[in-house]
């Protein structure tokens, strides 16, 4: 690349450098602007608003969320996940509501259930080391 500059800056055309130093003029260009470019910066996304909107229009706060949250998980739904109650918050309060934010409501208030692990019904066996000296003293088979 900056061979390829210097040479064009010396005046001769870019199709006629790029083709000797065997750089194609997409990849040229495509790098050339890519330096100059500024890097992006992460600013850690949108701001959280603090509030959730109910289906008429009016504005709950994430304190009451939290409040509602807690007495679900009081109640008999403390075996439910957030995503269900996620559902439950739009079906009895009416909420217009996400289940990410339900997620993050739930994180912050530390009321997340653990996950399940899977149980495993067999549990893995690995051969022995064995001693193999001769042949068809050990078989193995793939079932398919």
């Amino acid at each position: 690349m900056e061979i390829a500059d210097k040479w064009i800056q010396l005046g001769y055309t870019a199709k006629l450098v790029l083709r000797i130093v065997g750089i194609l003029e997409a990849t040229y260009y495509y790098r050339k602007n890519k330096a100059s470019q500024k890097p992006r910066v992460y600013h850690g996304g949108r701001p959280i608003p603090g509030y959730s909107l109910a289906k008429d229009g009016q504005p709950v706060s994430d304190e009451q969320i939290k409040e509602w949250l807690s007495e679900l998980i009081a109640d008999e739904e403390s075996a439910y996940g957030y995503r269900k109650l996620t559902v439950c918050l739009r079906r009895d309060h009416q909420l217009v509501i996400n289940k990410k934010k339900v997620y993050r409501l739930l994180k912050e208030e530390e009321l997340l259930q653990p996950q399940r692990q899977k149980k495993r019904n067999h549990p893995r066996k690995l051969a022995n080391n064995q001693e193999i000296t001769a042949p068809n003293q050990l078989w193995e088979m793939d079932v398919k």
